[in-house]
Order: structure tokens, then C-alpha cells, then sequence
């Protein structure tokens, strides 16, 4: 397999997660040596010679990093967890909205909103499709001005190398090990064959790191909060360390494992290479400048909010938004929304994300719905300096989500665990909101944040019936039909609110 090379890593600093968070992945990768950003077979450096600890060592350094996860905490054994292995996709908001983008300093509550849905459930009053246009290819010329001049058009080769590249990073942020014999293994040959290319872009980009092995590729992610491993406690992750110094990838070797390691190691299908990779390369580093952090912030969360950043990185974002949007639509096809409260990367195929808001399921539908109650109680005036965030009162969150309940819960199919428990039925419809940034706790309250409104459209009223003469005469809803249940509830609650 051919080598490839690229940049030295970003130097080591100690402290911090990259989002100001210490923990123990910071004192963890504190520790580590930097390293460079190589896509080599598993263990060769770019002269033959081993880079890394020896191959002998992955039982050891199981053995001190389950050490290091059972004494942990929940939360700081997660953020060891991104530090070790990096094996978290990219997370985006889904949905884009069908009306031109706003004026600069628009406010998200104020904002367009999404007409986003491929479920009758959540389509509006009025509700007609829209054909979206495909978006330009990169890298397209313009066409000739002349009479007869032909379009130019970049080689046929060209856009199939931009789009092959798209692909493999795409994958790569998606699902950042894939091997041979897992559910992406028929990526693997794309990812080599642009590995080069890969390698560096991902490091000038975001400073990660990828590694080829026989086979494998990994790409090497930075620590992330929030970001767990199927929900895995720390027993779980130290029994996924012990169990990938074991170094076989057949499902029968998980058995003595807890069911989740069992079913992450079977997805993984790690091969003896890639395990060992996990448990001995070094860790990226905990920090990174404003511009690094900023970047993969874009990458991985639904949404960046200016609020939430260090006061440099408040001002890279601020300054170069509109720069550092292009450069993730160039590489990854990404579109951006950039607002007065912060800034998100929307992905327009609604795939380049590891939860799904629209999406099916009981949570995500859920989800949705209260958004847009809340945001319909409370969103700000038009005319009033609207805030990144307002508090929510725990009985408008207990009333709406009841509401919803009644009115879907049946005749949408929910599931019934969650119908017959609204208390676990809030908590985890809470916790998606908070996972794609739309809610916040706030000690025992929650907080709604501005992009929450994006989901909350306003019913937009059909055309007038026309009169020529071949118009048809507008018809009346029937008394009993959804519409006209829809459109009486919507009048009760004192404000045009979309039915869904």
C-alpha cells in the first residue's frame, strides 16, 4: 500500500478539551507526544522504522486505560472516551428553509423557518412541495457570455475526483473507523485511493489526524463533550478497552462483554491493527488555537453559539464566518445559517449526522412538536431585541408536551413505554433538544434557545382562487377533516400557529 505523508500535528498543551472543558481526556492527552498526521500501515512510519509504543504494549495499556475509566466519573469517563478513541460522528441540524436567506443580524427567532418534513405529520396547513435545485457543483466555471459559446465545464475527471473526495470525507466524519468487514467496508478502496488528500485536508482544516491500516481507516477526532459511546458507564468502557486488547474481531470473543460493548464491537468489526491503534496511538491534543476550535465546532455540533465561545474564539467567528462556512461547503457540502446568535452548518441530503431532528421515531417527532409549542408561547416580539435564550416555566413544558401527547400519541403510533411514562417521556425529549442545541438546562429549569425557532413555521395561507375561466371554485373543508380541526385549535391559541 502506498504512503502518504502530511503536516506535523498541532503541538501538545495541557488543559481544556478545545472547549474549555478540562477532564481527564486533558490530562490524558496532556501527556501524549504530538505526532504526525500519517496514512501508513498500522505501526510504520514513512522510513519503515515503528512510530508509537511498541506492539507488544496494547494489553498493558488496556489494562491502565480501564484502570483509568473505572475511577472516572460518567461525564469524564465520556470525554476520555473522545480523547481515546474519536469514534463520534458529526452532528447537524436537519431541514433548510424553502425562503431566501435573511438579512445579516437576523435574529433566528425572527428568522425564516423550515418547511422541512417527508411525514404527513408534520406538514403545515397549506403544505405544497417544493422541487429543492440541486446545489452548483464545486468548482464550476461560468458559462460563455458569446451567442453560440458552449458552457465550459470543469474536466469530467476533475468533478469525479471532488466528488470522490466529498464522499470519502463525508464517510470519514460520519463514521470515523471503517473497516473491512463493517457495514462501510466498501468505502475503504475510495478512502485510500484519496488518502493523501484526505490526510491533509482534514489536518489543515480541523487538525485531525488519518491513519490506513490493512484493513482500516481511522480518523483520529479531538475531544468532545457530550459525545458517549452507545451509552456506555465507565465499567462499559473499561470493558471496551480489555476487550479490544483481546485483538479478534469474531462476535463470539465479545460474549463475556456487556451487551453494548458486544454490539459497538460488532458494529466496529475492529481487525488485531485497528484495535491495537485505539489503545496505543496518542491522543490528539486537548487544545487547539481560536481558529482550530472553532472549526471543528462547526463540524461536529449542530449549532455554535456565540455566547458559548471563549472571548477569542467569539471573535474569529464573528469576523470570519462568512470564510469559514465556504471552506466546509467546499470540503464536506455543508450550507450554513449564520445568525445574530451564533452560527450552524445544515447538511442539505439531512445525512451527515448521527441524530436525525426532523427524524423519525417517537423522540424526534416529539422533539419537534414541543419546540414549536414553546417557541410559539414563547418567542420574542418582532420589534424587541431578541435574546440568545429564554427561560421556559416547568409547567408550560409539562402542559405542552401533554397536549401533544394526546393530540399524536395514539394515532402516530408512539411508543408506548414513553405514553404510559411522561416523566421519562420529558427528560429524554429534553435531552434530544439539548443534544442538536435548541434547549439548555438552567439548574432545574430549561432555557429555549433562539435556533429553536427555526422549527416553529408560520402557516402560510394558499393562494387566492383565481377567476378565469378555467379556475376551479374553492372548496370548503369538510366539517369533520384534519384541516378544519387544525385551523380551530390554531385560532383558539390567540396566534397564527402551522397545524402539524
Amino acid at each position: 500500500m502506498e504512503r502518504h505523508e502530511a503536516a506535523a500535528g498541532l503541538a501538545t498543551a495541557t488543559g481544556g478539551t478545545g472547549t474549555r472543558r478540562t477532564g481527564g481526556a486533558g490530562r490524558l492527552a496532556a501527556q501524549a507526544r504530538p505526532e504526525a498526521v500519517v496514512a501508513v500501515p498500522a505501526q510504520a512510519g514513512p522510513d519503515g522504522r515503528r512510530v508509537g509504543r511498541p506492539a507488544a504494549e496494547p494489553a498493558a495499556a488496556a489494562e491502565e486505560l480501564a484502570a483509568r475509566f473505572a475511577a472516572a466519573g460518567p461525564a469524564e469517563a465520556d470525554l476520555l472516551a473522545t480523547a481515546v478513541f474519536g469514534a463520534y460522528g458529526a452532528r447537524h441540524l436537519g431541514g433548510a428553509p424553502q425562503q431566501a436567506e435573511p438579512a445579516p443580524g437576523t435574529s433566528w427567532w425572527h428568522g425564516p423557518t423550515v418547511h422541512h418534513s417527508t411525514s404527513p405529520l408534520f406538514r403545515p396547513l397549506g403544505y405544497r412541495r417544493i422541487r429543492r435545485e440541486a446545489p452548483a457543483q464545486a468548482g464550476a466555471l461560468p458559462t460563455g457570455g458569446g451567442r453560440h459559446r458552449k458552457p465550459e465545464r470543469p474536466a469530467a475527471g476533475a468533478l469525479a475526483a471532488t466528488a470522490e473526495l466529498r464522499t470519502a470525507a463525508r464517510l470519514l466524519m460520519a463514521h470515523p473507523l471503517v473497516t473491512a468487514d463493517g457495514p462501510h467496508g466498501a468505502a475503504l478502496p475510495l478512502i485510500r485511493r484519496h488518502a493523501e488528500a484526505l490526510a491533509e485536508h482534514f489536518h489543515a482544516l480541523l487538525g485531525y489526524r488519518l491513519t490506513l491500516g490493512p484493513a482500516h481507516a481511522r480518523l483520529h477526532k479531538a475531544p468532545l463533550p457530550g459525545r458517549d459511546l452507545a451509552g456506555l458507564d465507565p465499567a462499559g468502557y473499561a470493558a471496551l478497552a480489555r476487550a479490544l486488547a483481546g485483538g479478534s474481531a469474531a462476535p463470539a470473543a465479545y460474549a463475556p462483554v456487556p451487551a453494548p460493548v458486544r454490539a459497538l464491537l460488532d458494529a466496529w468489526r475492529p481487525p488485531a491493527e485497528l484495535a491495537a491503534d485505539l489503545l496505543t496511538a496518542s491522543p490528539l491534543p486537548a487544545t487547539a488555537g481560536p481558529e482550530v476550535t472553532v472549526r471543528r465546532l462547526l463540524a461536529e455540533t449542530p449549532v455554535v453559539h456565540y455566547d458559548a465561545l471563549a472571548p477569542a474564539e467569539r471573535a474569529h467567528l464573528l469576523a470570519a464566518a462568512p470564510a469559514e462556512t465556504e471552506r466546509f461547503a467546499d470540503f464536506l457540502g455543508l450550507t450554513a445559517e449564520i445568525r445574530a446568535e451564533g452560527v450552524a452548518l445544515l447538511d442539505p441530503a439531512d445525512e451527515l449526522t448521527d441524530l436525525a431532528l426532523p427524524g423519525p421515531g417517537t423522540l424526534a417527532q416529539a422533539a419537534l412538536l414541543l419546540a414549536e409549542r414553546l417557541v410559539e408561547e414563547l418567542c420574542p416580539a418582532a420589534t424587541e431585541n431578541a435574546p440568545p435564550a429564554v427561560l421556559v416555566p416547568d409547567a408550560l413544558i409539562d402542559g405542552a408536551l401533554g397536549d401533544i401527547t394526546d393530540d399524536y400519541g395514539m394515532s402516530a403510533g408512539w411508543d408506548a413505554g414513553y405514553l404510559a411514562d411522561l416523566a421519562a417521556f420529558r427528560r429524554d425529549a429534553l435531552d434530544l433538544l439539548h443534544r442538536m442545541g435548541l434547549a439548555a438546562p438552567a439548574g432545574r429549569t430549561w432555557l429555549l434557545l433562539a435556533p429553536a425557532a427555526r422549527y416553529a413555521p408560520r402557516a402560510e395561507p394558499e393562494p387566492p382562487t383565481g377567476t378565469g375561466r378555467h379556475s376551479r371554485p374553492a372548496t370548503a373543508p369538510a366539517s369533520g377533516s384534519a384541516s378544519s380541526s387544525a385551523s380551530a385549535s390554531s385560532a383558539g391559541r390567540g396566534r397564527d400557529r402551522q397545524a402539524v
